[in-house]
């Protein structure tokens, strides 16, 4: 008897583990059912909409019964004033053609002499001129002395001529093909397409080797704009895929990795490698001494020695895992939403301040959420199963309490990394075009382009106009690498 009650306790204790890991299995597979439906028809935005910030707080209202009226309610509008739309005025750096139009005759009509002209109106159009070649010939006239008869002489073209050594390609050329594909995402193949229909036939194995050219021109600032980045005392580091035709095996794509960096002194830089191991960042930040910040990806502790650099955790990241949660946790993941979402208010007050000012203001208003928000989270930890999406969220928050507080110490540190993740955007819009690089140099050039483009952006620097100038003046005698860099060129360069 005794014996058939342990069995049968044995047995209940056994399907009760079983139930148990197949609701925890059920959560899981509802969590990534969610998540697939969210990436096929939701929406990419992760800003919380006003009516749902409102729904985490509030509390539903008790129904009030309309009282029945026999009068016709009474609405009052507020008066208001019309907004007058204002003309858009088209630049006035544009060229102009002046086209003047007169009436048929300009006699009076009743006493048949000419009328004097007492004024115009004046409409604009804006027109398009597509883009045109232009072969430009470079005459070099050669001199030889009849009499002594001493050899003949020819001179050299000026090194703005013809950058790319025994290439046809002008600069402006090659800049428009840079800019096209890495900042306006046309991949090659397109561009060929484009020239055609002017006329023009240029393979995309050509351009190829226009590309590889200009980076080869290139590369010097690319290293000195990596030297400066290191010389920095506070940087954002990311990284995204990319993908690369495997040089050994045809159709194959190989799985590599741009690794961004970028100073909030407007200077960012890629890095391309083939793999996303931690050895990559500590090459990488090898000679870099002060604070990085960065998502909690474990290739970065590798980095992270006391002595030589500290790392900043973001909000942005750790928010992204409580949105993923949201559906299967909604309330608990909209209370801590909510604090998050009242952090960053304080911060969009805070953007315009100094440092010093910054971390006061933080450490005053700041301080008091982020403690809150850290209890909560330490609560909800204890209560929510080991296994559930949700309890993933609070641990990968709950872990970087002491990297996210590091906000609090400095006001120079952003409180997210959300400037090198816009930085990873034309990476993106690129890749969906061109789908995958044609090689590893291939991959290696792009991350030279993008980092320099990006630059140009961060700078308010018209990339074509810059490309141009710095082509043709790479080779000039006295100029160095650190006064052809975007943030330079803007301000110190003549424009071309």
């Amino acid at each position: 008897m005794n014996t058939a009650s342990e069995y049968s306790s044995f047995e209940k204790e056994r399907l009760v583990s079983l139930l148990v890991e197949r609701d925890h299995e059920i959560d899981k597979l509802h969590h990534l059912l969610i998540q697939a439906r969210k990436n096929l028809f939701g929406k990419k935005s992760e800003k919380l909409s006003s009516a749902n910030q409102t729904e985490l707080f509030s509390f539903a209202a008790p129904a009030v019964e309309e009282e029945a009226s026999s009068e016709a309610a009474v609405i009052e509008v507020p008066s208001h004033t019309r907004k007058v739309r204002k003309k858009r005025e088209l630049p006035g750096d544009i060229e102009r053609e002046r086209i003047e139009y007169d009436i048929p005759d300009p006699r009076c009509p009743c006493c048949q002499k000419e009328m004097p002209v007492i004024g115009e109106e004046t409409s604009e159009e804006l027109e398009f001129i597509p883009a045109q070649f232009k072969v430009l010939e470079h005459v070099r006239f050669k001199r030889a002395c009849g009499t002594c008869k001493n050899g003949v002489y020819t001179p050299t073209l000026p090194p703005e001529v013809k950058p790319l050594e025994r290439r046809a390609a002008g600069a402006g050329l090659v800049a428009q093909i840079l800019v096209s594909k890495y900042q306006d995402h046309q991949p090659l193949y397109r561009q060929e397409q484009i020239f055609a229909r002017h006329g023009i036939t240029i393979p995309r194995r050509l351009m190829c080797g226009w590309v590889e050219g200009a980076v080869e021109l290139l590369m010097p600032l690319y290293e000195e704009l990596k030297k400066e980045l290191l010389q920095e005392s506070y940087l954002q580091a990311d990284e995204t895929g990319l993908k690369v035709q495997d040089p050994e095996v045809k159709g194959k794509l190989h799985q590599g990795y741009l690794w961004g960096m970028l100073s909030p002194s407007n200077k960012v830089l890629f890095h391309y490698a083939e793999s996303r191991a931690g050895e990559v960042p500590r090459e990488l930040f090898k000679d870099f001494r002060g604070a990085i910040q960065t998502d909690a990806y474990a290739g970065y502790n590798k980095v992270y020695i006391p002595d030589r650099c500290r790392r900043v955790a973001c909000l942005a990241h750790i928010r992204r895992k409580f949105i993923e949660s949201e559906a299967s946790a909604k309330a608990k993941s909209g209370k801590i939403l909510g604090l998050i979402a009242e952090l960053y208010k304080l911060e969009r007050k805070f953007k315009d301040d100094p440092p010093e000012e910054r971390m006061r203001r933080r450490k005053k208003k700041s301080f008091p959420i982020f403690k809150k928000l850290y209890r909560l989270l330490r609560a909800l930890k204890k209560e929510t199963l080991p296994q559930a999406a949700f309890q993933k969220a609070l641990s990968y928050a709950y872990d970087q309490r002491y990297a996210m507080l590091a906000v609090l110490r400095d006001g120079r540190f952003e409180i997210d990394n959300n400037l090198i993740e816009n930085q990873m955007r034309p990476v993106a819009l690129g890749r969906k075009n061109y789908l995958f690089a044609g090689s590893h140099d291939g991959a290696k050039r792009a991350a030279v382009i993008y980092s320099l483009l990006g630059t140009c952006k961060l700078n308010g620097v018209n990339p074509f106009n810059w490309l141009r100038d710095v082509l043709r003046r790479v080779h000039s005698k006295g100029t160095t690498a650190a006064e052809l860099l975007p943030q330079r060129w803007k301000h110190g360069s003549k424009k071309a």
